[in-house]
């Protein structure tokens, strides 16, 4: 979100439930300092009911901004008065930014350049992608992908879910996009979970045993404490890559310019 110096401190907000294991507030407070900013950033847990209350409630403070997290990015879409293309697209906002022209909410999504940044240096030539999950981050990571797979597969419990989310990355180009059973894993050589199996729990997504030898695996769930149960699951069973989650990269995408906006 972008950040001005002006003389009034700013409010910054993180929506969401839950958020107490959110290490937002730190990397926003340390940027903040680091960029001259005045500016505070309050983890806030909202249930799926009162998000429109909550965003009512922003505007009426004059909030600068605020991001968005599980389990309402792609309901706070509808809550914005206009968003990025890329967000659009995605049909998920994961950032918003109080416009300086207009004092209009603008929406933006920074999960799917966050991903890209955090795979920077892997050689997706020819990249068999599963993706975990339908929701607002696994929409980001597998249009973020979609162009750049060889194949790319949807697995999520709700068949219905993974479906129209294949579907939606066919429309944007990648005509091997299709859903899945969790067997998938097997043959990938790129696995992006994007559940919330495993926040705040040792809950497995997957057995860790399907993870192909040489895979690469990016888990969006982090922890406070260090490595995912999942993580640690996956490397006491074998070498593998471990990608660290896209968290700073999407912060660090947060703080940016804003992308050209569409009505």
């Amino acid at each position: 979100m972008p950040l001005s110096r002006a003389r009034t401190r700013q409010l910054f907000c993180l929506l969401g439930d839950p958020v107490a294991h959110s290490l937002s507030p730190r990397i926003h407070a340390r940027a903040f300092q680091l960029l001259g900013v005045d500016a505070v950033y309050a983890p806030c847990p909202v249930a799926a009911a009162d998000l429109p209350t909550a965003v009512a409630g922003l505007r009426a403070l004059g909030a600068a901004g605020f991001n968005v997290t599980v389990p309402h990015k792609g309901a706070a879409l509808a809550l914005c008065d206009r968003v990025s293309e890329q967000a659009e697209r995605i049909g998920a906002v994961s950032c918003v930014q109080r416009s300086p022209e207009d004092g209009r909410l603008v929406g933006h999504n920074t999960d799917a350049p966050g991903l890209l940044r955090a795979l920077r240096g892997l050689d997706l030539t020819g990249a068999r992608v599963v993706v975990l999950g339908a929701g607002g981050s696994a929409r980001a990571a597998a249009l973020a992908l979609a162009g750049r797979a060889a194949s790319l597969q949807i697995v999520n419990r709700t068949g219905s879910k993974a479906r129209a989310l294949a579907e939606l990355c066919r429309a944007a180009g990648c005509s091997s996009a299709e859903a899945a059973p969790i067997e998938a894993v097997k043959s990938a050589s790129l696995v992006v979970h994007c559940t919330t199996v495993g926040l705040g729990t040792d809950e497995l997504p997957f057995d860790p045993v399907l993870l192909a030898p040489g895979a690469t695996l990016v888990d969006l769930v982090y922890s406070k404490m260090g490595a995912t149960a999942l993580v640690r699951a996956v490397l006491a069973q074998r070498e593998g890559q471990f990608r660290a989650p896209a968290l700073g990269h999407s912060a660090t995408a947060a703080l940016s310019p804003s992308p050209a906006l569409s009505a």
